[in-house]
């Protein structure tokens, strides 16, 4: 009798437990959904199918819906690109040869001519690059000192001071 109770509470109190989980979980991706990884990078193009820019990043509100796609435009290589912030409900889609395209209803020149986006927070590797920077910085400037260092030693080791004599 003892066991069947005990049994009959676990299973009172498991059973709501296995119903959340089943219903929790999903098990595949939708057609009509794509991954993070394949927005990030994807070429941006406009209405006429000129490439505009490509996907820097995305930003999503505390609920988890995506408001926000941060596109790079200008720039060649990524050097002298600038940030800028489309809402993502102004974003279209359309297929090229099979592959999936972001369509933006504007001008190459109306991009270029927006607002730089500014980010709030920083990620690691924002963080990352900030200090690899930093230690560019100093490796330079310690490199320009040995150099110098090194001009002055062996100017002194010719005993040929090349310094011009200063003037009162």
């Amino acid at each position: 009798m003892r066991r069947s109770i005990l049994a009959a509470a676990v299973i009172a109190f498991a059973a709501p437990a296995i119903a959340q989980t089943s219903t929790a979980f999903l098990t595949q991706q939708s057609a009509g959904e794509w991954r993070a990884v394949n927005y990030l990078g994807r070429a941006v193009v406009n209405a006429s199918g000129e490439r505009v820019g490509d996907v820097n990043d995305l930003i999503f509100d505390r609920t988890g819906k995506l408001t926000t796609v941060v596109v790079g435009v200008g720039g060649f290589l990524g050097i002298g690109e600038k940030n800028i912030a489309l809402g993502y409900d102004t974003l279209t889609y359309s297929e090229k040869d099979g592959q999936r395209q972001i369509v933006v209803p504007l001008t190459k020149d109306a991009l270029a001519a927006a607002p730089a986006y500014v980010f709030t927070e920083k990620t690691t590797i924002d963080r990352m690059r900030e200090k690899a920077g930093e230690m560019a910085t100093k490796a330079g400037e310690k490199a320009t000192e040995l150099k110098d260092q090194a001009v002055k030693k062996i100017e002194e080791y010719r005993g040929t001071d090349q310094t011009p004599p200063k003037t009162q």
